[in-house]
């Protein structure tokens, strides 16, 4: 099953967001309860924004890291940097958790070899995990369910840089653990403590992007709707032609792979129907003409107070 497959490709704190809003677009960060899952989802308005990297990003982002050599990063997957048009969206603020895997898999019936995420079904201090360990597939369906749909990479990578080209979610800052669940990192001791799975989502609030959305980078590697082909222009293109088009991308780094991924351009894939347990998602939902103008927009942005006080008492069960 195909879900978007393409070459080439989306509030609590809005920073350094100037961009023009068509009529009627709410401001960036704008939250709402979609009605499909029960998701909170943060508004990324309309316009451009810069995607991928260049040389000077790199150089900057392995110094951060603690990388001698920047080609152990594979950045250049990210080139070229470039300007990029997006209409708005609303992403999901945090990953798809255990408690919306198991609404999903009790509605739909769908049936999982993996018993990563069932295992933790109905024990209320883990509803806030993030799901684990479903194929590309699997990742599809859950967002058909939902009525919403996998992120691109543009839409992915706006929702965790912003506007202004910044290399991480927070801004140009180096990476701490305090940013995001990566686990230790070993050219950087003393990163404080590190868990040794993924852990709750919300979990960091020091890594939110510019549009509120949490957990971008660490915790979950998260599917995409796109294949792995070079950007155009990549003027490193060869180096991929030897796996290119054969992998769905995956984005956000993951605790297990560790800080090779902590930063927000970083692409990385597996095969469609590969996945571990270190692997999630987040959905991506573009609202209808006049939507903002509806009653449904008033009843979505209504709904957010009592589903945050939800997640709150959610939270409050968790066992550190």
């Amino acid at each position: 099953m195909r879900f978007g497959m393409r070459q080439v490709g989306i509030g609590m704190l809005v920073v350094g967001l100037a961009m023009r809003m068509p009529a009627g677009e709410p401001p960036a960060g704008t939250e709402i309860v979609h009605p499909g899952d029960g998701a909170i989802m943060v508004y990324v308005p309309a316009g451009e924004f810069t995607m991928g990297l260049d040389a000077a990003d790199v150089v900057k982002i392995a110094k951060d890291l603690g990388y001698a050599d920047p080609e152990a990063m594979w950045a250049w997957e990210a080139f070229p940097k470039r300007v990029i048009n997006l209409p708005g969206y609303f992403i999901d603020q945090h990953e798809v958790t255990i408690e919306r895997w198991q609404a999903f898999v009790k509605a739909s019936g769908v049936q999982t070899k993996s018993n990563e995420s069932p295992q933790h079904f109905d024990k209320p201090d883990r509803q806030l995990l993030p799901a684990a360990e479903m194929t590309w597939e699997q990742a599809g369906q859950y967002a058909t369910w939902a009525g919403k749909a996998l992120p691109t990479e543009a839409q992915w990578e706006k929702a965790a840089r912003g506007t202004d080209g910044r290399l991480y979610p927070w801004g140009n800052e180096s990476p701490t653990w305090k940013h995001g669940h990566f686990g230790e990192n070993k050219n950087q001791p003393g990163a404080g403590e590190a868990a040794k799975l993924y852990t709750w989502v919300g979990r960091y609030p020091d890594g939110v992007s510019p549009y509120g959305a949490l957990d971008m980078l660490g915790n979950q590697y998260e599917w995409t709707s796109e294949t792995n082909f070079p950007y155009p222009g990549n003027p490193h293109a060869e180096k991929m032609k030897d796996y290119a088009g054969q992998m769905i991308v995956l984005r956000g780094g993951s605790w297990y792979h560790g800080w090779v991924g902590y930063y927000a351009a970083k692409r990385f894939g597996f095969r469609p129907t590969e996945t571990y347990y270190h692997v999630g998602f987040r959905t991506v939902w573009t609202p209808p003409e006049g939507y903002f103008e509806s009653d449904d927009f008033a009843q979505a942005r209504a709904k957010v107070a009592a589903r945050k006080q939800a997640l709150d008492a959610l939270r409050a069960l968790i066992k550190p």
